[in-house]
């Protein structure tokens, strides 16, 4: 009975969604829309308490498609429909994707596609729902420009393409495309078609994830694409799908071994650096909340990489964390950009007063990014600290420790530039100087939006607490090994004690006799000041973008001189003209001399035919002559 499940999550959601295409009404489209996604959500809910031992699918002949189901696939199961259905509310009021037909069509597919993905026990079936997911990405952004959505489709086709070919080579190594799961042999990776294997299925996770280097397109869609597409795709279910992915190659496919501790660690490091540093500098909302969306995949590599169980059960747990306060801060930045009508740090200010609610979800989706406890953020992160420092503790070599420590570093690092970053974000949104007049007429949003962002909210605060609990029911079925902490920290008391200390902050500012801000003048070693007491935050870290080392590569990035996507249709413009010029063009020059070859012999010819017999008498014997020696040579 509970099998039939599996397959009612997938054609529920496209059947409806196709149906709503026959209606003009467009609040009725968005009422079976929220009615469709809260069954599916209803019904992987269910589908987890009461596992199903998985279905099978006749196709051609004795093959079959093979759905299965286990711990893992039925976490992403419950947050692929709790996300489409908190976005879906979102968008029923979002004036950007009103009046776009096909909108909840594409939001129910996608929704569907990826619990296919979830669900696939056979290779086949998993490329193809693979598949539609790269089709509903591109359909998604070409609602808001063209050129975004064929960089989207150019950089992530390629990878999707090198995990088909990943796949083709595992079914061919292991003679079977059923996908393994954590009880079944594992492949080594002594051989080169193994390892071809593991490269190009690692390239297809890491792109789908938004991983470094395969992440260019998402701050050019952030620009163009409706902050509810953001929210769905690169926030929210790319990245489950994308670590999904990252997790079933390095538990059940691949025997982990050191060659792939480094090469996670280094390509984990490297993103969180790389993108947080360009976080920064950013001016616009949108840019600076998709290069986090970046940089926090590295941590997520990261925590597989450390090829601890802590560590994994970290990255897991890291990857559910990063959707939902990510997803938040999207979906918080469209409030404003709903109200505001811009996403320019520099014209926005001032807003906490207008939008309290927002405000507060904004600074609990900034602190559990920032990873500063109680919230989910520092969990996952103190997680991966431990889970790193447990593969330093067991290493052996030189090399393999100086891995694990510049990686811990980085994360620690990263983590102090991203609460930077968002001190600078909440500061220019909510806090700075009021910037425009237009403030007094923004307020709130309405109230399913604000219920989208309220939910996503509580969750940041909820697996901040109990974090434990989570592990317990949720990822550590999967894992099949108990997770074992070192250090200590008790989350609930320190969420008490930082609950007690807002009360008492708020119970002393409640006392105080004036709440009016205070300006006052400033001391600047005696000089006369040149300038007002005012300093924006998108200049709070100014000094670091003009580092000359960085500096540099900032005017690099700029000029998307590093872009993958710029990179390499430069590169096969170059190897186009290089075959123009060796191949066409080498064909025509051969061409060309082949005709005045022709023509030049056809005159010579022209010139011996003159009508003279005894010429034509002389040209017949020496012709036999030269038959003649021919014949006598032999």
């Amino acid at each position: 009975m509970m099998a039939r499940y599996l397959f009612f999550l997938t054609i529920l959601p496209i059947c409806l969604g196709f149906l709503l295409m026959a209606f003009k009404s467009e609040e009725l489209r968005k009422r079976l829309a929220l009615l469709t996604l809260s069954i599916s959500l209803a019904g992987s809910v269910l589908l987890f308490i009461k596992p199903a031992q998985g279905l099978s699918l006749n196709l051609i002949a004795d093959y079959s498609l093979l759905l299965g189901f286990n711990k893992l696939s039925g976490l992403m199961l419950i947050f692929n429909n709790l996300f489409g259905f908190l976005v879906c509310l979102y968008s029923a009021d979002y004036t950007e994707v009103k009046n776009r037909r096909p909108y909840f069509l594409y939001l129910l597919s996608l929704v569907a596609f990826s619990n296919l993905v979830c669900l696939s026990a056979d290779f086949i079936l998993f490329i193809f729902s693979w598949g539609a997911t790269l089709a509903l990405l591109y359909a998604f952004l070409s609602l808001g420009s063209g050129p975004s959505a064929k960089k989207a489709l150019s950089i992530v086709g390629m990878a999707d393409f090198s995990l088909i070919l990943g796949a083709c080579l595992y079914i061919f190594v292991t003679g079977s495309t059923i996908m393994p799961d954590n009880q079944s042999a594992k492949l080594l990776l002594n051989q080169p078609l193994g390892w071809f294997s593991f490269i190009l299925m690692l390239i297809g996770a890491l792109a789908k994830a938004g991983c470094a280097p395969f992440h260019t397109w998402i701050p050019q869609a952030a620009e163009e694409a409706p902050i509810p597409a953001m929210a769905i795709l690169p926030a929210s279910l790319d990245k489950l799908l994308g670590i999904y992915l990252l997790a079933r190659i390095s538990v059940d496919f691949f025997v982990f071994n050191k060659v792939i501790a480094v090469i996670l660690l280094t390509l984990g490091s490297l993103t969180i650096i790389f993108a947080v540093m360009l976080a920064l500098v950013q001016h616009d909302a949108r840019r600076l909340l998709s290069f986090h969306a970046v940089s926090q995949v590295g941590y997520m590599v990261l925590g597989f990489g450390t090829g601890t169980s802590l560590g994994i059960a970290a990255g897991i747990f890291h990857m559910i964390n990063h959707t939902i306060y990510k997803s938040g801060l999207f979906l918080t930045a469209g409030s404003v950009g709903e109200k505001r009508k811009t996403f320019d740090l520099d014209r926005l200010g001032g807003l906490a007063r207008y939008m309290p609610i927002t405000f507060a979800c904004g600074v609990c989706f900034a602190l559990s990014i920032s990873g500063v406890p109680p919230f989910n953020g520092f969990a996952s992160k103190w997680m991966l600290y431990q889970g790193a420092l447990l593969g330093l503790f067991n290493s052996e070599g030189a090399v393999m420790r100086f891995v694990y420590i510049f990686a811990l570093i980085a994360a620690m690092f990263g983590s102090a530039l991203t609460l930077a970053s968002f001190i600078k974000f909440i500061h220019a949104v909510f806090l700075g100087q009021e910037s425009a007049k237009d403030n007094k007429n923004a307020g709130e949003v309405s109230s399913g939006m604000r219920f989208s962002v309220l939910v996503l909210a509580g969750l940041c605060l909820l697996l901040g607490i109990i974090p434990g609990l989570f592990l317990k029911y949720f990822i550590q079925p999967w894992l099949g090994i108990e997770i074992i902490f070192i250090g200590a920290w008790n989350s609930r008391l320190a969420a008490g004690l930082l609950g007690a200390g807002i009360l008492l902050g708020l119970i002393f500012w409640r006392g105080l006799k004036s709440k009016k801000l205070r300006t006052d003048n400033f001391f600047i070693g005696g000089e006369e000041p040149v300038f007002g007491p005012d300093f924006p935050a998108t200049q709070f870290y100014r000094t670091i973008e003009e580092l000359p080392p960085i500096k540099k590569l900032y005017s690099l990035m700029q000029l998307e001189a590093l872009d993958l996507y710029n990179l390499l249709s430069g590169s096969l413009r170059l190897l186009a003209y290089l075959l123009f010029i060796l191949v066409d063009r080498f064909i025509d020059l051969l061409t060309s001399l082949a005709g005045y070859l022709v023509l030049g012999l056809s005159w010579l010819l022209r010139k011996l035919h003159s009508g003279v017999l005894d010429l034509y008498l002389a040209w017949s014997l020496l012709g036999l002559l030269v038959i003649f020696v021919i014949l006598m040579a032999r």
